[in-house]
């Protein structure tokens, strides 16, 4: 009987057609694993970004403005899209920090797919799951996924950025330029300037790649621009406009508008250091600079020798013992003794084992600006492995081309390259910034070494001169360069150096192999499996570091073996869903706080957001920080001060004990607050069964003094 020809023959799914799509289902499961697994041991992690997720989830005003406390009083110093998106997930599923960590897991997650979509598409399939692989294990990735940080969803839209790239050069039209455009100011919306370091890459991929006349391209770029800078400003117009006296004090700004902010703190003051404010920071490597949470200026501009080659303020004040022997004051919880080759070696009277070779562990220690800096011993195991094989890819992969037919596929290697060039030009030489920040090299090494692993192996089977020999040199040099930074430490020499000699000693002699049969294709493929594991073994284990090691301090999270010991946990806040972290002086204060708290009025106010973030995180109350996130914004004047204490808004002051903070305007309140409100004797908010306690990470007794603007609340 004659078929109808209209009847399509079904097509049956074939495992050996969509191999790919099986391989990476398991790279984005994998990803998603590294990115969220027991991510509740985390909690709220940076407990800034939640106290401000909770204040803006209270209002819509708060929310527009990204209000750090309830009574949007200031506001948090970064842009508003990331923040928006986590406050959404909390609206969605209740505040709780796995809500709040969950948008940048996925966002690691989709970007591990991006690569693969990125690179698949122009150099093969293997070429793209090698590169969403790389991608999935750089452990300043799974770091980045597992914070509130904004990082990971900036990544996300500058690789949604890059695809309309792609298609525009392809296409030759506008509307996927301008699309690329959007999306680059939706990650300026993230992450400010940070967005624009892949300006460079674009501009001179699309300049040499695409297909249409010159002065189109120019004509194109420039209207690109103009969407862009629209895109990107909209926001910040829309608040530097708004009555100042109407929303939050732009936090960490010195003018309160959102411009100065792009400009200073998040602009030149990561590049230069700090320029003006109040705390100092001098960091490792001689720069000057605010930083984040363990950098506020809370000594005067003091500056020591410490591990971290400077002072850093957090919570409290503890003393910071370098290698050398010299000391300087490094405030976090309690005290932390870091002593011999970067070894912890006690917080609390806990005393650390493991002899790694990193120092100052809980700081912000990027090491010395210069060429070498992401390859010194805090620094090569966040993101920097595979950059000398990222370079051998470049080699392999880059071809003579006209520019009248410049193909696509050679722009995309262009592309990365020069994507990987500015990142290492910014992190090898900028002041300031956290090891976490890295996770934007992962992009540019993922496309390069997914590109150049398969061009180097066709190269060395086919001979093709003096690229025959790329492979062997880029797997010899990576292998050298992990094996002595693993060497540093002791433990890791007996397990996890012999498995990278073994399947490095196994990829070599497949070498040998495909020499003599290089048609089997099958004999290239081991060899190129083997070679995949011997380089990607050290950052697997680092990458497993974050997930298996609480980090100490979520403000400046890292990965690598030294969590292994940091087992006191810091800078969190008292109700996390796992762990009770803060001692019970300071749950005390809470509660007595929460006792005493009249509605209408502020909870408690102090210098620093660092300071009452946990108890916004906890309560939801209004605790407010008059000098912001640094300590140093002048939100609350003193004569505005002295209005809300008459008007009952202000009755507890919580003061450090340490030197004054941030602005004259603040160091007047602190005098206001010392000449004219009640001391409240420490025994009314503790708790008599903490008295003897020794592990206790934080002492409120000794780090701050709690004031009352009315002698009958203390009763």
């Amino acid at each position: 009987m004659r078929l109808n020809p209209f009847i399509k023959k079904e097509k049956r799914f074939s495992f050996r057609q969509n191999w790919h799509l099986f391989a990476l289902a398991g790279i984005a499961g994998l990803s998603f694993w590294f990115n969220f697994y027991a991510i509740s041991q985390v909690g709220y992690g940076n407990a800034y970004y939640a106290a401000a997720i909770r204040s803006m989830t209270q209002s819509f005003k708060n929310f527009f403005f990204l209000a750090f406390d309830p009574a949007g009083v200031v506001s948090v110093d970064k842009s508003p899209l990331a923040l928006w998106v986590q406050a959404l997930f909390v609206m969605v599923f209740g505040y709780h920090g796995w809500a709040m960590l969950l948008p940048q897991a996925l966002a690691g997650t989709g970007s591990c797919i991006l690569m693969y979509v990125l690179t698949a598409k122009y150099f093969g399939r293997p070429a793209g799951l090698i590169s969403a692989l790389v991608f999935a294990l750089t452990p300043a990735v799974v770091v980045a996924s597992r914070n509130n940080t904004m990082d990971m969803q900036l990544i996300l839209v500058l690789l949604v950025a890059t695809w309309f790239l792609f298609r525009a050069i392809e296409t030759g039209k506008w509307r996927f330029l301008f699309s690329a455009a959007v999306w680059i100011g939706l990650g300026f919306n993230i992450k400010m300037l940070q967005a624009y370091m892949i300006l460079p890459a674009v501009g001179i991929v699309y300049l040499l790649f695409s297909k249409e006349k010159w002065s189109r391209r120019i004509l194109g770029s420039v209207l690109s621009l103009c969407v862009l800078a629209a895109v990107s400003f909209a926001w910040v117009a829309a608040v530097d406009l708004y009555p100042a006296a109407d929303r939050p004090y732009v936090g960490s700004s010195t003018n309160n508008t959102e411009l100065e902010l792009m400009v200073g703190h998040n602009g030149a003051e990561r590049l230069y250091g700090q320029t003006s404010g109040g705390g100092s920071f001098q960091g490792s490597g001689g720069q000057n600079g605010r930083g984040t949470d363990g950098r506020q200026g809370n000594q005067d501009n003091q500056n020591g020798p410490g591990a971290n080659n400077g002072t850093q303020t957090n919570n409290t004040t503890g003393q910071t013992t370098a290698a050398n022997g010299s000391t300087g004051n490094q405030a976090f919880s309690g005290q932390n003794n870091f002593s011999g080759n970067g070894a912890p070696s006690g917080g609390n009277g806990q005393s650390g084992t493991f002899s790694g070779r990193t120092g100052g562990a809980v700081g912000n220690d990027i090491g010395t600006a210069g060429l070498l800096r992401l390859w010194g011993s805090t620094m090569l195991g966040q993101a920097s492995w595979l950059i000398l094989f990222a370079l051998f890819g470049i080699a392999a992969g880059i071809r003579k081309f006209s520019f009248k037919q410049a193909p696509l596929k050679q722009g995309v290697l262009v592309y990365w390259a020069i994507w990987l060039t500015a990142m290492l030009g910014f992190f090898s030489f900028a002041s300031f910034y956290h090891r976490y920040y890295l996770c934007m090299l992962a992009p540019g090494i993922a496309g390069l070494v997914g590109i150049g692993l398969p061009a180097m192996i066709q190269a060395f089977r086919e001979k093709e001169g003096w690229r025959q020999w790329l492979l062997p040199a880029a797997l010899l040099s990576t292998l050298l360069v992990e094996g002595v930074y693993i060497w540093g430490y002791p433990e890791l020499r007996v397990w996890l150096l012999p498995v990278m000699a073994v399947f490095g000693l196994a990829a070599f002699a497949l070498m040998a192999v495909v020499r003599i049969r290089s048609k089997r294709r099958i004999t290239s493929v081991a060899m190129a499996v083997c070679l995949l594991i011997s380089i990607l073994t050290g950052p697997f284990y680092w990458s497993l570091t974050a997930v298996w090691y609480v980090p100490q301090n979520s403000t400046m999270p890292y990965a690598g073996p030294e969590l292994a010991d940091q087992s006191a946990v810091q800078g969190m806040t008292p109700n996390q869903e796992t762990f009770v972290t803060m001692d019970s002086k300071t749950l005390s204060l809470e509660k007595y706080l929460v006792a005493h708290y009249k509605q209408g009025s502020y909870l408690v106010v102090a210098a620093r957001a660092n300071d009452v973030a946990g108890f916004i995180v906890d309560t939801g109350l209004p605790a407010v920080a008059y000098g912001g996130f640094l300590g140093s914004d002048n939100a609350i004047t003193l004569d505005r001060f002295k209005e809300l204490v008459s008007e009952g808004k202000i009755t507890y002051v919580m003061l450090s004990q340490q030197s004054s903070v941030g602005s004259n305007s603040n160091s007047e309140i602190t005098s206001y607050v010392k000449e004219n409100a009640t001391l409240i004797d420490s025994s009314e908010y503790t708790d008599e069964s903490a008295e003897n306690d020794s592990s206790t990470s934080s002492n409120i007794e000794t780090d701050y003094a709690l004031y009352c603007f009315n002698s009958q609340q203390t009763s």
